[in-house]
């Protein structure tokens, strides 16, 4: 549905202006009515929110993001359901770009700013692991590049609507060997269909084909037909660099990416940490002189953050913290809500909250069904969750 400025949700967010529409629906930027607080609202479209299996995509995201308190992972702040029954999601407001933009702008990034993604990107991946879920769907474009003070880094992990929960009851909501993420970043399990042994290493494999894309601007894995970049995925190598590249992965890297990118998951790193770990080290061993996450993106020269740094992870410790005893006391009020399966509270309180059955997502968008989709961009400012 299209929300007119000044629309009132919940009566307490009043929207703002719209700032995208994806495949399930469109994201508006609202104001908290009291406090005049910036956020984000995700409202699904009326005809997927009769859908089950999308609306059980949309519960999942909400179950999933608010267990994964985290600072490195996008904050959802409340949910509902608009007077005609759509529901949304009210998120953190983000100021910046997404990584894909980012590239698009300045083609590749600088070795040591590349380290620094990773480094916080397998942060948070790591705290979802840990809990037992997969994101499947790790790519620039659900990756956020906050704009901060004194062009420091800081990335956000968006987007966790085909998530895989290994704890998870078999309630599944597809088959048993649906195609869901984006190709390009899909790791073999994924791209065969074998939903089975889609694990922690899987999103391991999507990290590696996003450290390969920053350092180079190409893609590891790329061909004009879908079909074509499953099967490379499966059984070929990653596509070789122009000789006017090639520098641009040292050997060093590339064996650490090369293992993350074995065809077997248990030739991959252990862990996504162990990946980070090794990635940043390889990185600082192929310009021993640079620091590795104080090189802003584009190609400038790195600055000295060492003292920066601690002061800013303890900061997120602390702000962990209060974000995980948050989540839990938000993830209870949720779970009583109406709209989530068994919940015992009334839809005159909250109308439809957010969260429901796990399981595998539907064969979607996500698989390629619109290729033009995956390579189109829309003018203007993009909000995390614009395409969802």
């Amino acid at each position: 549905m299209d929300l007119p400025i000044g629309t009132l949700l919940g009566e307490s967010y009043e929207v703002i202006r719209p700032i995208g529409i994806g495949g399930m629906g469109a994201i508006y930027e609202a104001a908290q009515v009291r406090t005049r607080k910036r956020v984000a609202i995700k409202m699904m479209s009326k005809e997927l929110a009769a859908h089950p299996e999308a609306l059980a995509r949309f519960r999942r995201e909400v179950k999933v993001t608010t267990e994964l308190a985290h600072p490195h992972i996008v904050e959802v702040l409340d949910f509902g359901a608009s007077p005609t029954g759509e529901p949304y999601l009210v998120m953190e407001y983000l100021d910046g770009e997404d990584l894909e933009r980012r590239l698009e702008r300045v083609g590749r990034l600088e070795p040591p700013t590349a380290a620094e993604i990773v480094k916080q990107l397998a942060s948070a991946l790591a705290v979802a692991h840990a809990e037992g879920i997969v994101h499947r769907d790790l790519k620039p474009g659900n990756v956020f590049l906050l704009r901060m003070p004194g062009d420091a880094l800081f990335v956000k992990v968006v987007d966790f609507g085909i998530s895989k929960v290994l704890k998870a009851a078999t309630t599944k909501l597809t088959m048993a060997r649906a195609v869901v993420g984006t190709p390009e970043f899909m790791s073999p399990e994924m791209a065969a269909g074998r939903v089975d042994q889609v694990d922690h290493r899987s999103d391991q494999w999507a990290l590696a084909c996003l450290a390969w894309h920053m350092l180079s601007g190409r893609l590891p894995f790329w061909q004009t037909e879908v079909s074509d970049i499953l099967n490379q995925v499966i059984q070929g190598q990653p596509t070789p660099l122009p000789p006017e590249l090639a520098g641009c992965i040292s050997p060093a890297v590339d064996k650490v990416l090369r293992r993350a990118l074995s065809k077997r998951r248990e030739d991959r790193f252990p862990t996504i940490t162990a990946f980070g770990r090794a990635f940043e080290a390889a990185v600082a061993e192929a310009a021993p002189g640079a620091e590795v996450g104080a090189a802003p993106s584009g190609g400038e020269r790195a600055r000295p953050a060492r003292r920066r740094r601690g002061a800013l992870w303890l900061s997120l410790g602390v702000a962990a913290a209060v974000l995980g005893a948050a989540g839990w006391i938000f993830r209870a009020e949720i779970t009583s809500s109406r709209w989530w399966p068994g919940g015992a509270r009334s839809s005159a309180e909250h109308g439809h909250a957010a969260g429901g059955p796990n399981g595998e997502p539907a064969p979607s968008d996500r698989a390629g069904g619109d290729d033009g989709a995956r390579h189109r961009r829309r003018a203007g400012q993009r909000h995390p969750g614009a395409e969802f």
